[in-house]
């Protein structure tokens, strides 16, 4: 598998015209998913760091292009699909498509949990505890209530089984 560099990241996010706020968000989910992995590895599980670290740049590169569209729920399919156009691998694509509530389950690997788990500890570029996160949807985007009722123990879950409740990511 061959993941794009961090400067390659950085050069899609110009190609693809993201915008300044949406950077930002993206270098704080990194942030947590990298210290996220770390924490998951020392405990002796395998993780590819690299690989959470690149979706983690990637997982809103098509955020803009989805919202000037009118089609923001659209926009981890949209990336999914300039992250295969940009000739990335399978695996990197499956990270930006599943950064939804909806697909963090069992089906998922260990990475795209990760960064799933981490876009939901930051709002905007500040990051949160994960029930400020899911009340700042709740208010700003009423028709994820159900989603997040929904999944909401799964995160809850996520955070005791891998002892992340234990890290200060903030």
């Amino acid at each position: 598998m061959q993941l794009p560099t961090e400067q390659q990241c950085f050069a899609l996010w110009d190609k693809y015209g993201m915008p300044e706020n949406i950077r930002e968000h993206s270098k704080q989910v990194t942030k947590v998913a990298k210290a996220v992995a770390s924490h998951i590895q020392k405990q002796g599980l395998l993780i590819d760091i690299e690989l959470v670290n690149r979706g983690a740049l990637l997982h809103d590169i098509a955020k803009i292009i989805a919202v000037n569209a009118k089609r923001e729920r659209d926009h981890g399919e949209m990336g999914s699909d300039i992250v295969k156009k940009e000739n990335l691998c399978n695996e990197l694509s499956e990270i930006v498509r599943k950064h939804y509530m909806s697909a963090f389950n069992s089906q998922c690997t260990l990475e795209e949990l990760v960064v799933n788990y981490a876009d939901k500890r930051v709002t905007h570029d500040r990051i949160v505890s994960l029930s400020e996160r899911f009340d700042y949807i709740c208010k700003n985007y009423p028709k994820a209530i159900t989603d997040i009722n929904s999944h909401r123990q799964k995160y809850y879950d996520f955070e005791k089984k891998y002892l992340i409740d234990q890290l200060d990511l903030m």
